[in-house]
């Protein structure tokens, strides 16, 4: 073995180690969920406004999912209220953006604290967001 290779060889498997180590200390954010469950990349009905259940996202493909950042493409659904909103049922915008954002250290491990929706209603790109409920959990 040539003396480049046996000083190369052990520093690749010490970063080797040290990066697997990192990410292990280092969980991935959650987004939580309006019954206290916190999810990691979830793709079913996530209702995102708990007092009144008039936001939601469903059937989500998350293209990212990181430390600092989601995102994904998603069926966002959203009461219009119209004429009121307790007679409006919820409609839905396919192929919608999501992007999880503001990681809050929280004593069920880092959250999510944003949510931002794009969507286009009526042919007009619309922006949504959401604050999922992390505030409690300190």
């Amino acid at each position: 073995m040539s003396l480049l290779a046996r000083v190369v060889l052990p520093f690749a498997v010490v970063v080797a180690v040290t990066a697997g180590t990192a990410s292990a200390s280092s969980p991935l954010p959650r987004l939580l969920s309006c019954s206290g469950k916190a999810l990691l990349r979830p793709n079913g009905l996530v209702v995102l406004a708990c007092a009144d259940a008039n936001s939601e996202i469903r059937t989500t493909r998350w293209q990212t999912w990181t430390l600092t950042q989601a995102t994904g493409t998603t069926d966002f659904g959203l009461n219009l209220c119209t004429p009121t909103c307790a007679q409006s049922a919820i409609t839905f915008f396919p192929q919608s953006r999501v992007v999880l954002t503001g990681v809050t250290q929280t004593a069920r491990g880092p959250l999510f604290s944003r949510a931002v929706i794009t969507y286009t209603a009526a042919g007009k790109r619309k922006t949504f967001v959401a604050y999922p409920p992390t505030r409690p959990l300190r």
